[in-house]
């Protein structure tokens, strides 16, 4: 006899009405949303039914998806653990530049992803967070999981962390109050928002089209700035004076603009660690990063007397970007500061100049003056290119016969091969051992320090941090949802044994979407950075360890492929064309030397 429960003895009621789930659905289409990442549950299943019915209706009317189309299908990506949609949503979003949707159901599975919400909050990635309640006649009677505001409130938890969290607690706020949620979302300073939804809600029959107008729903940027103080700007910085380009994160999707403008100042450029990806490591006015883990030539380009203006662009100027070195006076009063309206920068009043407004139309129209001026300029318009540089090809990385080169002055080789590999090396040999195409999302920890320093790529926008709350395992869930938005080039999550241990399960999910994802685990058997820190900064040496373990098995056992990498030789000779022949994530286990000292002074000098 069977102990399966059948439907029909539930008596549950059948409807072929809409409901508010499948409503969401529409709406979420209409404004090209094709992914959402979660974890099922009970409260939430209204939500994965609508999915469900979408998708198999999408079926029987299959057309060709044009760019400004709603969305065909929606997929479903059931992560492993809750924080892990939140980090695939991040990933996922910073890929397309849109807003990504993550879900889970109500008590554990909502505050299970706090985590990876706050880390997109701090790093102004748009999301929507999904969420049901328990039934609101259930409210504060400590049902199952029951995290309403008479309970353990779930908004509460999100209040710190999202642009705008609300309870849905009548059928008729839902559409005005997700229209607000989105524009929230996209509005600067971007982030995610969250929606609270109880169960009777989610099943509430709604027979209303969806029809969006996206001009209405998603946010106008705005492309407005300081008139008087721009007018200053473009007295200020001129062809005659010597200018530095210090890019912050908030830089990234406008950088092109910003180089090409640094470009015709012929002006130096030095990124914060966040912004690394702001500009291709073998541009020639790139003198590399300032604050943890940067180089020593971002550090004379702020410092050079010579110096008439630091132009600060999309970075607040905290100390782990900068490592204090934006606070001395002789920087303070040659500092030019552009950021968005609202934006929380620690500059001094006594700076030499502070413009707001956006990014985007500051530099567009700030490039149009200075090839007005560059045009109207005797001296210069009949003025051949300056030849900047000397590009030679050195062992898979494009040197620069420049001295100021970064990739040629931390470029690091290692005669001895059958030891284990220096980190230092694994980075200066990863770009040439991968496609040039690949996208990078780097884990907290060690592995920030050392891609920091050492790992250079010859392509702009191919580099991901999440520097803003700096979550452990971050780039294992991201580096999942970056592949889900695109399949042209494989995604590379550079990742410390601790933070794979945290949240290497997401690889199965790697495995069962069959994404080209290559997870690079620095395996040194200790969290690294706490371990350093311990011996630099003469503390007790305790609670570093982590147990030996063999991750290319762990990787093989899950179904993906695993490759052990014990020594320099073994990275020399990996084939990484053949691994990528074959669909689905790839597995480096590479036993780095555990002795070797990340660049993380600053940092402890931070911590006191």
């Amino acid at each position: 006899m069977s102990n399966a429960i059948k439907k029909y003895e539930l008596d549950l009621p059948v409807s072929n009405h809409k409901i508010a789930a499948d409503f969401i659905l529409s709406y979420l289409s209409q404004i090209n949303i094709d992914k959402i990442f979660g974890v099922p549950g009970g409260a939430i299943e209204p939500l994965f039914d609508a999915v469900a019915r979408f998708n198999r209706n999408a079926r029987s009317s299959i057309k060709v998806k044009k760019s400004d189309e709603a969305a065909p299908f929606i997929d479903l990506i059931v992560s492993r653990h809750e924080v892990g949609a939140a980090f695939m949503a991040d990933g996922y979003a910073r890929e397309t530049g849109r807003m990504a949707v993550c879900c889970a159901t109500t008590g554990p599975g909502s505050s299970n992803l706090i985590t990876g919400v706050a880390s997109a909050y701090m790093d102004q990635i748009p999301m929507l967070v999904l969420t049901p309640q328990t039934s609101m006649a259930s409210f504060g009677q400590h049902d199952l999981q029951d995290s309403s505001d008479d309970a353990l409130s779930i908004t509460s938890m999100f209040s710190s962390c999202t642009r705008y969290n609300s309870v849905v607690t009548h059928i008729d706020q839902l559409k005005i109050k997700l229209i607000k949620a989105v524009k929230a979302a996209y509005t600067y300073p971007r982030g995610p928002v969250h929606l609270s939804i109880p169960m009777e809600i989610w099943s509430h029959v709604m027979e209303d089209e969806v029809i969006v107008n996206k001009a209405s729903t998603l946010s106008t940027r705005y492309e407005g700035y300081e008139h008087d103080a721009y007018d200053e700007l473009c007295e200020l910085v001129t062809g005659d004076k010597k200018s530095l380009f210090l890019l912050g994160p908030e830089c990234l999707p406008y950088a092109q603009i910003m180089v090409e403008c640094a470009e015709l100042l012929n002006a130096e450029i030095i990124t914060t660690p966040a912004a690394k990806g702001a500009v291709q490591a073998n541009h020639y006015l790139y003198r590399g990063v300032l604050g943890f883990a940067g180089h020593t030539q971002a550090i004379e380009a702020l410092l050079d007397e010579d110096l008439d203006h630091i132009i600060v662009i999309g970075t607040n100027l905290n100390p782990f970007e900068t490592s204090g070195q934006c606070s001395n006076s002789a920087v303070v009063e040659k500092i030019v500061y552009i950021n968005h309206f609202g934006s929380d920068g620690l500059v001094s009043d006594e700076s030499a100049l502070q413009l707001y407004g956006s990014l985007n139309k500051i530099f567009h129209d700030f490039k149009k003056n200075l090839l007005a001026s560059l045009a109207t300029n005797e001296t210069t318009r009949n003025m051949p290119p300056k030849q900047c540089c000397c590009m030679l090809q050195y062992s898979g990385l494009t040197k620069i016969g420049y001295e100021r080169s970064i990739p040629a002055s931390t470029r690091v080789d290692q005669l001895e091969k059958r030891a284990v590999v220096k980190p230092q090396y694994l980075m200066s040999k990863l770009p040439e051992l991968l496609p040039s195409a690949a996208r990078y999302h780097i884990d907290a920890g060690n592995s920030w320090a050392w891609a920091t320093h050492y790992l250079h790529l010859n392509a702009a926008s191919n580099y991901q941090v999440a520097m803003g709350f700096g979550s452990m395992g971050w780039a294992v869930g991201a580096s999942v949802g970056a592949a889900c938005a695109q399949k042209g080039a494989p995604v590379v999550c550079i990742t410390g044994d601790g933070s794979y241990l945290m949240s290497g399960q997401e690889i199965t999910v790697a495995v069962q979407q069959q994404l080209s994802v290559i997870f690079v685990v620095l395996n040194d058997s200790s969290y690294g950075m706490v371990k350093h820190g311990q011996r630099i900064g003469g503390a007790e040496e305790i609670g570093f360890e982590l147990p030996s373990v063999d991750f290319a098995l762990m990787a093989q056992a899950a179904g993906a492929r695993g490759v052990s990498i014990r020594n320099a030789q073994e990275l020399d000779e990996l084939d990484v064309t053949s691994l990528l022949s074959e669909k689905g994530p790839v597995l480096l286990d590479i036993y780095i030397d555990a002795e070797e000292v990340p660049p993380m002074a600053s940092r402890l000098k931070e911590l006191g």
